[in-house]
């Protein structure tokens, strides 16, 4: 409990902080889009207004039915001779009448509401665990995009510098203007692709935006370690881990309380079978020869035409439907959590090996090297544009692998329905 009102007060204070800094840049690690999610996602707060109106109807469910009292009123007074005299001498009925649950009519209504506030928060938990997974790959395609942003920053820098250098010797004419040309060709080709990234970080940013609630004045940008990334447990346990987890996903237990919901329905439909028992009580004074008049007695329907056999029906045939798609969710989720670790273990085998053989300090020292002799005229137009594309091409590469590992890992998480992967 106490860690619970931790997290509220720590999901507090970031909302604070994020609402003082809502036309500006702001800076955020997965863990802080997670509390502004749960806190501010418009879905969510939606959809828990459903377990809200769940919780009214069990208590609603548990209320009994109110009595029914009528009165009436003789209206000739037969003892004054006047119309419309409600003295003392008129004839006055009381009824009273308590419908009475009987053959558990009472009980089965109270567990069909328990199935469907169940149902609901099943639903919850779905929603939650859907919009998280669309969050963290969201968060992690933003972060890897704002690097590729940044590796393109610097080789339009490094390419402007030289640009620069090279225009004051053409001018000099030490140098062809078509070697000038191409560098500005070169330049304008890096910044068009620039520009692509830019409108993906914009379309990333909106998403963020709407799954955070975030007003579109605010810029995101992404603190993240891709270097944290922790491998899965040693097989035999991971295997149990994930055979354990798929009984518990949400999507598994929404189907299993939607089962359970519809066998409570199929409860009530039965108990509807039976008679409704209505107790009642009579007064009546001034009645004929008994001045005050007082009864009991016990009415009921007699089932002999309407048994609720169409609604009993109805019920057993939603069970069959309900047991059918719950096997399909149950046969789903182990198909997505075999692919999903299959899909990481390859990413992270193809990272490893990228990791062993390319090194990416000696390509960024090379890179500097590169353009440093071709201002020295060391080396060639040709070498010095083909090593600038394979340059480019080689870190995005890298990026692209290490981004799809993390993608991977988010898979396998959400279809694991737990963090199987930490990071």
């Amino acid at each position: 409990m106490v860690l619970f009102s931790k997290k509220i007060v720590l999901s507090g204070l970031l909302i604070l902080k994020v609402g003082m800094c809502f036309s500006q840049n702001i800076e955020l690690t997965i863990q802080d889009a997670d509390s502004l999610f749960m806190a501010r996602n418009i879905d969510l707060l939606a959809e828990k207004y459903n377990i809200s109106m769940a919780d009214a109807a069990v208590a609603q469910a548990r209320l009994y039915h109110n009595p029914v009292i009528s009165l009436g009123e003789n209206v000739y007074n037969r003892y004054s001779h006047r119309y419309f005299d409600f003295g003392h001498s008129s004839e006055q009925l009381v009824d009273v009448d308590q419908l009475i649950s009987i053959a558990g009519q009472h009980s089965s209504v109270v567990k069909e509401a328990r199935s469907e506030h169940a149902v609901a928060v099943a639903r919850f938990e779905e929603l939650i665990r859907n919009l998280r997974g669309e969050l963290h790959k969201t968060f992690i395609k933003l972060y890897f995009a704002q690097r590729n942003m940044k590796l393109y920053q610097n080789e339009i820098v490094s390419l402007r510098t030289t640009l620069d250098q090279l225009t004051v010797q053409a001018r000099k004419g030490n140098i062809s203007q078509i070697e000038t040309a191409r560098i500005q060709a070169l330049l304008l080709s890096v910044r068009r692709e620039q520009n692509e990234y830019l409108e993906d970080v914009s379309a990333l940013q909106g998403r963020l935006r709407v799954l955070m609630s975030l007003p579109s004045t605010v810029a995101v940008t992404v603190l993240f370690h891709p270097d944290n990334l922790s491998s899965l447990p040693d097989v035999a346990e991971c295997d149990r881990l994930l055979s354990d987890s798929i009984m518990q996903r949400s999507d598994v237990l929404m189907a299993r309380r939607q089962t359970e919901q519809a066998k409570a329905a199929l409860g009530v439909s039965k108990s509807q079978a039976w008679p409704e028992v209505h107790v009642t009580g009579q007064y009546d004074r001034n009645a004929g020869y008994f001045p005050n008049y007082f009864a009991v007695g016990v009415s009921l329907s007699l089932p002999l035409f309407n048994r609720n056999q169409g609604n009993i029906r109805k019920a057993k045939e939603r069970i069959a439907q309900c047991e059918q798609s719950y096997a399909g969710t149950v046969e789903k989720a182990q198909n997505e959590v075999s692919v999903a670790k299959e899909n990481f273990l390859r990413s992270l085998s193809l990272d490893k090996s990228v990791s062993d053989n390319f090194d990416k300090e000696n390509i960024t020292t090379l890179f500097q090297s590169v353009n440093d002799n071709y201002r020295k005229r060391n080396i060639s137009l040709l070498e010095f544009v083909d090593f600038y594309k394979t340059y480019k091409e080689a870190m995005l590469e890298v990026s692209s692998v290490r981004e799809k590992v993390f993608l991977s890992a988010e898979d396998l998480n959400m279809a694991a329905g737990f963090e199987v992967v930490k990071y």
